[in-house]
């Protein structure tokens, strides 16, 4: 068996071919694009009918490439940049060096792949949920920037307003005739609109979903919550425990021992967005059902730990109830 390293870039990619051995074979450099690709692997395999297998870090692009080199019938194991990086030491940092050491960690049996969700379905509702997520934070950003432009002229808002940017407001705010702030409330007008629209589209695709309908008879979860859930996690099978998943997501603590001595830390990075969503979605739970039992559990963890780590801990055992 070949083993490749890849270290792909928007424009060219580079390759490094090693033999059973470990011994380089090649190294080529050529566009990242499908026909190129495409024919680097049918020069690698013109010899023989054996596989290869592949290695490239995660990009914000790499699906594609991992499609088409998949297709040609090759293992593709995908790495997680920040898990390879302190494995790269070599003495010039360039892109042949990469792709050479990507290829002997490959060889070695030294590199953990990431999970490389199914096409179709499952990327386009990821894509979707994501799309809704970034148009959310940018309504965000517009209201924080036209309050600052209020404060900016010395602008206070009557007392009438209990809460703001609703639409009475918002007249309110364009009887000022102020050209900047007519803008950035044109612009938060349009996101919501637009937000409105992808929502839209998720209820449709996916309000019918059978392990959507289940995730949201879970009072507090609503489908958005339970669309991003589905999206970002996909395949239970691929954690061996709810510990691991809770892991995944980023709700257990980091542990530190030294001796006898043992002490947690914050809790670890994971999947911010289901984070996120299983957070808001535990607030809602324990509002609405203050008598569940996530719900006394999180009364009781906030004597014990404080308020903040009762809430993500509360946030684990929704996780695992779901």
């Amino acid at each position: 068996m070949k083993y490749i390293g890849l270290d792909i870039h928007k424009k060219h990619t580079h390759a490094c071919v090693r033999d059973e051995n470990g011994k380089v074979q090649g190294n080529e450099r050529f566009r990242t694009d499908v026909a190129d690709i495409g024919r680097y692997f049918q020069r690698m395999t013109a010899d023989t009918d054996q596989r290869l297998a592949v290695a490239l870090e995660a990009t914000g692009f790499y699906f594609w490439i991992y499609d088409c080199i998949v297709a040609l019938g090759h293992e593709v194991l995908v790495v997680h940049p920040t898990k390879v990086k302190p494995l790269m030491r070599a003495k010039a940092k360039n892109d042949k060096h990469d792709a050479a050491t990507l290829a002997e960690l490959l060889h070695t049996g030294c590199l953990e792949g990431i999970y490389v969700p199914p096409p179709r379905e499952i990327r386009e509702m990821r894509d979707l949920t994501r799309h809704r997520e970034s148009m959310v934070r940018k309504r965000s950003d517009l209201k924080r920037e036209v309050l600052a432009s209020l404060d900016l002229k010395g602008v206070k808002l009557p007392e009438e307003f209990h809460t703001n940017f609703t639409r009475k407001q918002m007249d309110w705010m364009r009887s000022l005739h102020d050209f900047v702030i007519g803008e950035k409330l044109d612009l938060l007008e349009l996101t919501v609109e637009k937000i409105g629209k992808v929502q839209a589209l998720i209820e449709e695709r996916w309000d019918g979903d059978e392990e959507v309908r289940l995730i949201r008879t879970i009072p507090g979860v609503g489908l958005v919550t339970a669309a991003v859930l589905k999206a970002e996690i996909w395949d239970l099978s691929r954690f061996p425990s709810a510990e691991s998943l809770a892991a995944y997501v980023g709700l257990t603590p980091t542990t530190y021992q030294s001796g006898e001595k043992e002490w947690t830390g914050p809790t670890r990075r994971g999947n911010s967005r289901v984070k996120h969503v299983l957070i808001e979605a535990m607030l809602f739970h324990t509002h609405f059902c203050p008598d569940s039992r996530i719900s006394l559990y999180k009364r009781r963890k906030s004597d014990a730990i404080g308020k903040k780590k009762a809430v993500v801990a509360a946030g684990r055992k929704l996780l695992e109830a779901i």
